[in-house]
């Protein structure tokens, strides 16, 4: 077939005859040109994602009282969804920080005690080691020791099997048994052994129910359905008999598996009678075919569990109303059981007669209290048994039943009554939310009150600790709980000065939610607050009564101001404080104090112009210039400059006038041998010699057994020096100090503060404090005095002042003074830590909080103090807080942990926002069911706003469009609209009533309110106050789900229509210029040069482009789209230099995935890079710079501060449960070294003790599937804690496997450093640096 055609060519027509084939390859060859410029498929990079846990979820789901160490502890365990935190409730009342183990890799599903403390209390080993020590301690005087868990009257003992053990039940299908032991350095730790249920059970979620029986003979595992396990347990005895071959016994001794079928309600274990003990009863509350029956399993204890069966198949049907009880309790008299309804209660007696009878009570429905969520009556939810007295308890059982709106039950039931339920009222109200997190300890104040101490874990709002009394429930101690979260914020400081970014969260439900600041670091508890009229400079808390026996003693505060000193006293009990007397003291109150200390039954103080010696009222004071004899310089018309003591010797420095720049340095030696004070009459002083500098500093320590004076001081032409002076005289070593940084040119201010450790291995250190804030440690050589190794921290901007807290437990504790704020330095000796040295300073700050003042801002701190901790323990672990004219007494936590401070709003809080032009948080929340605007003060955390009506600008309640039932704001932003150079900044509401509403700010002084409310507004004149109205609103009838702001107009959502709207100036109103239709609501919008990225609700990430026409007009066009449908949640852009941005998005199934869009492809598309399964659903992202000011980050971007946002800010995600998570992006090269350390973790026992894997090694890193590019970073710090790589490695081992690994790892770990390592260097100096390589990547985020 032939085609004619016709063209014109040289203004002739010309006919062609063309074939089809002809005419076919022209087209193919326009296609194939124009594919050329597009790729079949465009390679994604290789890149991980690291993610760490920063704040763990405070939500509690189990409080378990416990006997973990011995009688006289009374425990309690804290279990939560993936940690276990044991606290002890001591004398003064409050629950004290004992130990806590996050480290399981896996949820835990439920918890119980095991272990009869009966059976403790009858072994004869206890009873033999209590002689003795009852024995040991007739005639002696008790000695309190230091640290943080108390001595009790008599002496702690460390046994082999504590009384109780706590059993867990993990996802992974492992029953876990811990206890506790002390180690060789008196260190608890936790000991562990594990039993996994059998294979049938592990697609049943096993753990759902669990239960022991009252004798701890008998345990029981049961599933969803169908299926549970009966364990037969160890004795105590053979327990024993274990703990003498093994660490960790197993307590399992025999199982068999029962198979009720159906749908598993309640199990629990119902109590013999007491002259029956071998008698076990197990009842299973079950669903078959459609009805609740109850299935009873009896047996006798050492019976074989395979010969165990249900009494009856059929068991005994409940009644057809009452089909699904909320609580199974099991009463300790007559083998009887309660059930809780919804609006009844019922007990059943007799069924072990066959018989069962069912009497029901209190059916009566009680108002929901003030805390109740929701439109249905409020549930019953969970239940504790008091202690009571052993006679109390032969006929009678006492209970507290708890509602989740706070309401407590008092049940008593006696078995010599008829009607058996003989006490049945209403305690009142907990004052918060009460979850399954419930139980009751025995109030220990000894000195008032006394009774029943509910420990409530809260839900949906803290919980905490109440006394029960006549009426309702006395709170004594919050227990904090920032769950559930809802949004979070970042202050976002852009200044390249260190400055963390603050964090906030809007937290709870109801009238107890509110706004939290996350904060991380040594909770300081205030106790006790004391004005005083005078600033004070320093002080000292001294207790020279201490070596005594009596507990009532009073402590010593000494307070040095600029021209006198002071003395207060406070009470044994710690009721009162009062100021004493320059008499009644026995000191030098008529000059400023330099230093002072408690040494045995005296106490030092070295003021200005005296040395005071003091002892049981009596006093000797040595005035300076009578020291010494007639002749010797620099001491007269002097006055003391600095001063330390040590075992008796007082070391002080003078100077005679500033002209001349010499100072000398003296001692006076007292001999403190006899309780009279008979020292010598004339002590003489002597002058140790003489240093040209001016002496800023100085402390003294033991070297090479001598006793030394170790002074820091600063010389004119700038130079830093450290002098060596030994007590016996001689001459005196001095070493100038080299900068504290690798730039030998830069400058190392003046030390104003220094502190001694003691020589390890022949190298002892000195802790110092520079003018200019920084900390320096120095690493020096005991037989040379020269500097060996040194490393620096900048604290601050202030001069940082370093004290030594005597009476740690370790010994390497410090606390650091700077910019008025506290923080506590502890030193690890470790080599592996760093190349150039063998220690690693960890640093948090110290946070004042105080129960009864949860909102209080940090107090500015000017001194700390350690106090001694005194005899019955009820301060162990106290602070004395000088914070301006203020002594604040404090305790003080054992470990570092979230402190969190929460400012209340009065109701749910959804969303968040920290405005930037206000300095404010602008809370979206629901008050009363109805949606308003708070503008909160970060500082004072007092709501500051008022709405004005739009046209009068008169208050009102609500601003136009807000105030409406059931309404919530879904999205919360700051606008700043520009046009003609001129900026105006509104905050933007969208709601779920679809309205887009436009807010005007006004900010005002005011004055004294009228008619405002007292509860959240103060009346006080001359506040700031924010006024906000209404200034426009879109209306749509669909929920506006999400909206960006543009510089000239906004982006919006109401249901799946995306509408572009600009502000037009010249009609003062809103055009429409663009719409576009998603396949369904964005619940997130963000615009970015010119590209829409929207993040829908069923279908994850949409990319579009907002195109302009040379007409005015927009059209909104799709390029890239996710190839999975996701239930997406909040996602985060992560640009990175020179490269296409990483779009990070969260899901409902708890994952993060990355997403990068291809680009010149036939078919652009978002490419997984990289996916991430964690424990719970990120609910927003956000970015911060909120690493610590010592974290080397702060000075990088001091020298860059252009740099990009990716590598400069931090990637944060919060989860509904409030557990707080970094992100961070890895090269190929670095992930694939994190990666094989993973892969070894993951497969060893020792780091993932309850989830490690028993495959092979893979012979390669692999890349697929996408979540082989996760790495956890919660289990490579378990790997740095427990110092795990070189069994990881293999190191000790000489097998062909092990020389493998090794080859490998030294591979890897050379690819990071691009080769810049050893060539043939050993493998401790690999893993050494493995170990530095994990500490960076790992370390501290807040």
């Amino acid at each position: 077939m032939a085609l004619a055609t016709s063209s014109l060519v040289d203004g002739e027509w010309v006919t062609r005859t063309l074939d089809v084939n002809t005419v076919l390859r022209h087209y193919d060859q326009q296609d194939r040109d124009a594919v050329t410029t597009l790729k079949e498929v465009e390679r994604a990079p290789k890149l991980g994602l690291l993610t760490q846990t920063v704040i763990r979820s405070p939500l509690v789901h189990w409080i378990l009282p416990i006997r973990l160490r011995d009688k006289e502890s009374i425990d309690v365990a804290f279990i939560g969804d993936d940690f276990v935190q044991i606290k002890e409730l001591r004398s003064d009342g409050l629950l004290w920080d004992v130990i806590r183990k996050e480290d399981f890799g896996a949820r835990i599903r439920n918890a119980r005690v095991v272990g009869s403390v009966k059976a403790y209390e009858r072994d004869p080993d206890v009873l033999a080691q209590y002689a003795h020590v009852k024995t040991e301690n007739a005639g002696s005087d008790f000695q309190m020791s230091g640290g943080d868990i108390p001595t009790h009257s008599t002496s702690r003992v460390t046994y082999l099997l504590p009384p109780q053990c706590l059993l867990l039940q993990l996802d992974t299908g492992d029953s876990v048994f811990l206890t506790l032991n002390r180690s060789g350095n008196d260190k608890l730790e936790f000991v562990a052994s594990k039993h996994r249920v059998s294979k049938p059970m592990l697609k049943l979620q096993p753990g759902m129910h669990l239960a022991v029986d009252p004798s701890s003979r008998y345990m029981i595992v049961g599933c969803s359905e169908s299926v549970f396990a009966i364990y037969s347990l160890h004795s105590r005895d053979s327990l024993k008999r274990q703990c003498i071959e093994t660490s960790s016994p197993k307590h399992v001794e025999s199982e068999t598996q029962i198979y009720p079928g159906g749908v598993i309600l309640k199990m629990e274990f119902l109590y013999p009678a007491a002259d029956d003990d071998h008698h076990i009863i197990l009842l299973v509350l079950a669903i078959l075919k459609g009805k609740t029956r109850m299935l009873l399993y009896e047996w006798e204890a050492g019976m074989d569990l395979k010969n165990i069966k249900a009494r009856s198949s059929r068991g005994y049907l409940l009644d057809k109303p009452r089909q699904v009880p909320l609580l199974l309790i099991p009463l300790t008299i007559k083998s009887s059981f309660i059930l809780v309804y919804e609006a009844s209660m019922a007990v059943c007696q007799g069924i072990l007669h066959g018989t069962p009878k069912m009497t029901y009570f209190n059916d009566k429905v009680y108002e929901p209290t003030a805390f109740h969520h929701g439109s249905g009556n409020p549930l019953w939810t969970s239940w504790t048994r008091p202690s009571r007295l052993e006679s109390h308890k032969v006929t009678r059982d006492d209970l507290f039943i708890a509602r989740e709106d706070g309401l407590v039950k008092f049940l008593e039931i006696d078995s010599e009554d008829e009607d058996f339920v003989t006490a049945d009222n209403n305690i009142g109200e907990l004052g918060a939310n009460c979850g399954m997190a419930l139980a009751s300890l025995d109030y220990p104040n000894k000195d008032a009150k006394s009774g029943d101490l509910f420990v409530m874990g809260g839900d949906a709002s803290s919980g905490g600790t109440y006394l029960a009394t006549r009426k309702n429930p006395v709170l004594t101690e919050p227990i904090p709980n920032w769950s559930p979260a809802h949004d979070f914020v970042t202050t976002q400081d852009s200044e390249p000065i260190p400055k963390p970014d603050r964090i906030f969260a809007c937290v709870g439900k109801g009238s107890k939610g509110g706004v939290t600041e996350l904060r991380y670091g040594y909770e300081a508890n205030i106790g006790l607050e004391v004005d005083y009229d005078s600033t004070i400079m320093d002080a000292w808390a001294l207790s020279p009564s201490c070596d005594a026996s009596s507990e009532i003693d009073p402590y010593i505060f000494l307070l040095s101001m600029g021209d006198r000193s002071a003395v207060l006293q406070l009470s044994g009990d710690a009721s009162e404080i009062v100021e004493l007397e320059e008499d009644a003291t026995k000191l030098d109150l008529s000059h400023r104090t330099i230093v002072a200390i408690t040494h045995g039954q005296y106490i030092f103080q070295v003021t200005e112009k005296t040395i005071v010696v003091a002892n049981n009222g009596m006093n000797r004071v040595y005035q300076v210039e009578s020291l010494f004899g007639i002749g010797q310089g620099g001491v007269h018309g002097s006055t003391i400059s600095n001063a330390a003591i040590e075992d008796g010797c007082v070391f002080f420095t003078t100077r005679l006038n500033e002209a001349d720049n010499s100072t000398f340095l003296h001692v006076l030696h007292l001999q403190l041998t006899t309780s009279d004070m008979d020292v010598d009459s004339e002590p003489g002083a002597r002058t140790l010699g003489k240093v040209e500098y001016d002496v800023t500093s100085m402390t003294t320590g033991r070297i090479a057994g001598s006793l030394f004076a170790v002074v820091a001081g600063w010389r004119r032409e700038g130079a830093v020096t450290l002098t060596f002076q030994p007590l016996a005289g001689g001459t005196k070593t001095d070493v100038v100090v080299p900068p504290a940084s690798r730039d030998k040119s830069s400058h190392l201010d003046a030390i104003v503060s220094i502190a001694f450790l003691p020589p390890v291995a022949g190298i002892f250190l000195l802790l110092c404090g520079t003018r200019s804030g920084t900390v320096i440690v120095f690493e020096i050589s005991e037989t040379t005095l020269h500097i060996v190794a040194s490393q620096s921290k900048r604290i601050g901007a202030t001069p940082a002042i370093v004290s030594k807290d005597e009476f740690s437990t370790s010994g390497d504790t410090f606390f650091v003074n700077c910019d008025l704020k506290g923080y506590i330095l502890t030193l690890e000796d470790d080599d592996s830590v760093a190349l150039n040295h063998g220690h690693s300073l960890n640093i948090h700050q110290i946070w004042l909080s105080d129960a009864l003042k949860p909102s209080l801002y940090q107090p500015k701190i000017n001194t700390i103090v350690r106090m001694r901790p005194p005899h019955s323990g009820e301060t162990s672990g106290s602070l004395l807080v000088i914070s301006g004219p203020q002594l604040l007494i404090t305790g003080l936590s054992a470990h570092a942990k979230p402190v969190t401070r929460h400012m209340a709003v009065g109701g749910t809080p959804t969303r968040l926002l920290y405005s930037h032009s206000l300095d404010l948080l602008v809370v979206a929340t629901s008050i009363d069911g109805k949606s308003s605007l708070l503008f909160i003060d970060p500082t004072t955390g007092e709501d500051i706003s008022q709405p004005l009506d739009e046209k009068t600008k008169h208050e009102v309640a609500f601003a136009s469009g807000l105030g409406n039932a059931n309404e919530r704001i879904f999205r919360l932003f700051e606008w700043s609209f520009t046009k003609d150079g001129k900026t105006w900044n509104f905050i933007i509401a969208a709601t779920s009533t679809g309205r887009l509403l436009i807010i005007s700010i006004q900010e005002r002084v005011r004055q004294a309110a009228r008619g405002s409310n007292p509860d959240f507004r103060s009346t006080g004149t001359g506040a700031r106050q924010i006024c906000y109205y209404t200034r426009h609103k879109f209306k749509s009838n669909d929920p506006v789900y999400s909206a960006t702001g543009l510089s000239d107009g906004l982006l919006w959502c109401a249901g799946t229509k995306l509408s572009y709207d600009i502000l037009d100036l010249t009609e003062k109103k809103f055009k429409r210029m663009t719409d576009y239709e998603l396949p369904s609501p964005a619940t997130d919008i963000i615009y970015e040069d010119g590209t829409i990225y929207a993040l829908t609700s069923c279908h994850s990430l949409e990319i579009l482009k907002l195109v302009p026409n040379d007409y005015g007009e927009f059209r909104i066009i799709r390029t890239h789209g996710d190839q999975l449908a996701r239930d997406s949640l909040h996602q985060l852009l992560l640009d990175r230099p020179s490269q296409r941005p990483i779009h990070l998005v969260s899901d409902k199934l708890s994952s993060v995935v990355g997403l990068w869009p291809t680009h010149n492809t036939k078919a652009d598309t978002l490419e997984p890079i990289f996916e991430a399964a964690l424990q719970s659903s990120i609910l927003r992202f956000r970015f911060g710079r909120c690493r610590p000011a010592w974290d080397p980050i702060w000075s990088e971007r001091i020298h860059r501060p252009t740099s990009n946002i990716a590598n400069d800010w931090e990637a944060l995600g919060l989860s509904i449960t409030g557990s707080l998570s970094h992100f961070a992006i890895l090269e190929f090269k670095a992930w694939r070294l994190l990666r094989f350390l993973m892969d070894l973790a993951t497969r060893s026992p020792k780091i993932c003790e309850f989830t490690y894997r028993d495959d092979p090694m893979p012979l390669d890193t692999m890349t697929e599937p996408k979540t082989m590019m996760h790495i956890d970073g919660d289990i490579l710090r378990t790997v740095v804690l427990r110092r795990g790589l070189e069994e990881l490695l293999g190191v000790d081992l000489d097998t062909d496997d092990s020389r493998r690994t090794l080859k490998k790892f030294t591979e890897l770990l050379q690819d990071v450093h691009q080769g810049t390592l050893e060539k043939d260097g050993t493998a401790v100096y690999y893993i050494t640096q493995a170990y530095a390589d994990l500490k960076l990547y790992l370390r501290p985020v807040i």
